[in-house]
């Protein structure tokens, strides 16, 4: 069959149908990485007793049917079996009326498992529609406080870089004393200096100083606690303030105001942090 064939092959709505379903039992059953609430807890293990029931019963169904299968090869046999003794005692009965019942019950008992998971499902999703502002609260709590977590060790990372560096010149200073060594490497620099490990790391051949990687770490905290695509932004009531960058303000636009105010507090930590001048050049022009 040619591309376009398969392109435009008819879909099977029963098999579209239950991928939908399937995609939808997915999204209710998905669940946090890192905080679980008692209640919520409570539901996911009814969830993950009735899908171990599931299982089993899809087990056994393919079982019954695998039997099912064999049914007329296994009443042929038995049949022979009973002709060539000279049949002694009553006919025996055909299995495959037996197995095919066996089959339909296997079949229905995972319908009803089915049945169940979806109304244990459902119940979690209603747990989450009335429990939502307070677990967003909770949410919200382990957010900031992982952030200020990392922030803290962020804040050791320049001490402890110092610590080593101290270190390293006591090594050199014990193995040339008394004699002076030259200096080799940019100390600021990340690994030295050195092109090799930051152009494999990070791809690029530039001279990178160490407080502008702190930077790009704490800009990696505030990303990952802070920023959020717009669908997310809407689940999460957070309002998108107006910047000039997207829309023409007014210069007395108190969300203009805030905006440069913002831009400004930005180009202020760059020099704190040793930034490129010409990277805070542009930052102020564009607080301007």
């Amino acid at each position: 069959m040619s591309e376009g064939a398969i392109a435009h092959a008819p879909v099977d709505p029963g098999q579209a149908r239950f991928r939908l379903v399937e995609e939808e039992r997915a999204l209710r059953a998905s669940r946090p990485r890192n905080r679980r609430w008692r209640a919520l807890e409570k539901l996911d293990r009814e969830v993950d007793r009735l899908r171990e029931e599931q299982s089993a019963a899809v087990a056994q169904l393919h079982a019954a049917e695998q039997t099912l299968v064999n049914a007329p090869a296994h009443d042929a046999q038995t049949l022979a079996d009973w002709l060539a003794s000279g049949r002694p005692g009553r006919r025996p009965e055909a299995s495959v009326y037996e197995r095919g019942r066996e089959r339909d019950a296997a079949r229905l008992l995972v319908e009803a498992k089915v049945v169940e998971l979806d109304k244990a499902l459902q119940r979690r999703v209603e747990h989450v529609e009335r429990h939502r502002w307070k677990m967003l609260d909770d949410a919200r709590r382990d957010v900031v406080e992982a952030q200020e977590r990392l922030i803290e060790k962020l804040a050791e990372l320049p001490a402890l870089r110092e610590e080593l560096l101290a270190s390293r010149e006591t090594l050199l200073w014990i193995a040339s004393f008394p004699e002076g060594l030259a200096s080799w490497g940019h100390s600021t620099a990340v690994a030295l200096g050195l092109r090799e490990p930051v152009e494999r790391v990070l791809g690029t051949k530039a001279l990178i100083q160490h407080s502008a990687l702190l930077e790009v770490l704490q800009e990696d905290v505030a990303g990952l606690a802070n920023s959020f695509g717009p669908e997310q932004k809407a689940k999460l009531g957070i309002h998108e303030p107006r910047t000039p960058l997207e829309e023409a303000m007014w210069d007395n636009d108190p969300e203009h105001l805030a905006w440069k105010r913002q831009e400004l507090e930005h180009a202020r930590r760059l020099a704190e942090t040793g930034a490129d001048p010409d990277r805070l050049a542009a930052e102020l022009r564009g607080s301007r």
